[in-house]
């Protein structure tokens, strides 16, 4: 377990990700990740195509039928 600390980077904040924790995960400088949140932790995972590409077609489609969805949701 490696302990870091939360920095200012503009109006955002970052987290130092030691080089070993980035070699263990199989992660590099650059490379895409996603976030998630689960349970209160955050979760730092390589960004899949696929996945961002079947999470974009539910967006759309919960956008498109907002109204139709809220209806069955009752």
């Amino acid at each position: 377990m490696h302990t870091t600390r939360l920095t200012k980077i503009g109006n955002s904040t970052g987290v130092t990700i030691p080089r070993d924790v980035l070699a263990e995960a199989h992660l590099d400088r650059g490379d895409e990740v996603t976030l998630s949140v689960r349970d209160g932790r955050i979760e730092i995972a390589r960004a899949d195509d696929a996945y961002n590409r079947a999470m974009e077609a539910g967006r759309a489609f919960a956008a498109r039928y907002r109204r139709t969805m809220a209806v069955l949701a009752k």
